[in-house]
């Protein structure tokens, strides 16, 4: 089903007739009794990963615009709690099974993923995101699934060189050396273009720093940012990411359902700011200092035992890694985003605003 020239058809019709003044009114009526009962029907999709922060929003964001929601859950519900949806128990390891489940769905939102950069377990992390990603594709084409929208990373591009700007030109990750996330989001990528050769209509989504609400496990960045809003992180490090509203990703996944170009993907940025930046603009809105110093970006490997140490007491994960300080540490700040911009109409709201909207449901929400 085309629902994309399907929805252009109706408003083109019901504007045409709304605005013919030669139209007798028996006709009018009739047309749009008819548009009504195209506005009725129910656009189904089928998400996996909807536990996540990416797929929680997502799911609000369609819920919000009268989707009906098919969400494969593995075991954490709490993102999904009390919305109205229809939860499927399972994983990604068998393509006839989620070929089954997605049998019915216009679209299919694949946000599944394993993300780590310690503690990794290798072996895992391909079987969800590389060979998950495979069985994803397959259930979708074996499903007749009108459009795809698979999230990647932009860590599945290299980085090097990180003083020119990073576009879709940019090639994938293929130094068997790079981040072990890193390649399996460039292998997935590749399996999805193998798909489309097959006839899969899919779109790739390349978001740079996801962080924004309903962040509940929550996320590396929003334990960052609970940290600071805590008093519990009042030494920073000078670096800084490119970060994009987590509520912006989703409605620009939405518009590709009808914008997105076959086989095509897409860099979503948002702004770049600095650790120290987010602290201030956290502590404006708190109203008081979360900030005490910041410390040159080479300090933080001299403090790489001390923090492995404290999460091993603690139990928790560690504030920061080696593997996050090299995402950090190799990285291009200019992202200009301009074919996403221009094709599927991302638009990414101001970071402080982000900052502020994510405080603020953390302070209502947090344990």
């Amino acid at each position: 089903m085309d629902f994309g020239s399907f929805r252009m058809f109706r408003d083109d019709l019901g504007s045409g007739i709304y605005m013919s003044t030669g139209s007798s009114l028996m006709i009018w009526l009739l047309v749009n009794v008819f548009i009504c009962l195209l506005d009725s029907i129910i656009i189904s999709c089928f998400v996996t990963g909807g536990s996540g922060h990416v797929g929680g929003n997502l799911v609000r964001q369609l819920l919000n615009k009268d989707w009906r929601v098919k969400c494969l859950v593995h075991k954490d519900l709490k993102a999904l709690s009390n919305l109205d949806i229809e939860i499927v128990k399972g994983n990604l390891s068998d393509s006839k099974f989620l070929s089954a489940k997605m049998e019915g769905c216009d679209a299919v939102f694949h946000s599944a993923a394993y993300v780590a950069v310690e503690n990794i377990n290798s072996p895992l992390m391909h079987e969800i995101n590389v060979v998950g990603t495979k069985n994803i594709c397959q259930a979708a084409l074996a499903a007749n699934i009108s459009k795809l929208i698979h999230f990647s990373s932009i860590h599945a591009f290299q980085q090097i060189p990180t003083d020119e700007p990073l576009d879709e030109k940019r090639p994938l990750v293929n130094n068997k050396n790079a981040a072990p996330y890193d390649k399996t989001k460039a292998a997935a990528q590749r399996i999805i273009y193998d798909a489309c050769d097959k006839g899969l209509d899919a779109v790739i989504l390349h978001p740079t720093g996801i962080i924004g609400p309903f962040d509940f496990k929550p996320s590396r960045m929003g334990k960052v940012l609970l940290d600071i809003m805590q008093r519990k992180m009042l030494i920073n490090i000078n670096a800084g990411f490119n970060w994009v509203d987590v509520r912006d990703v989703s409605n620009t996944a939405i518009n590709c359902i009808t914008a997105g170009k076959q086989g095509q993907h897409y860099i979503l940025p948002g702004e770049w700011a600095t650790f120290k930046e987010i602290s201030i603009m956290i502590s404006n809105q708190l109203h008081f200092k979360t900030n005490l110093l910041t410390l040159p970006f080479w300090s933080a490997y001299l403090a790489l035992p001390f923090a492995f140490i404290f999460s091993k007491l603690t139990g928790g994960r560690p504030s920061f890694s080696r593997g996050s300080l090299h995402a950090l540490a190799v990285q291009c700040q200019n992202i200009p985003g301009t074919l996403a911009k221009e094709e599927i109409g991302h638009l990414s709201r101001p970071l402080v605003e982000t900052i502020n909207d994510t405080i603020t449901w953390f302070q209502k929400n947090a344990n």
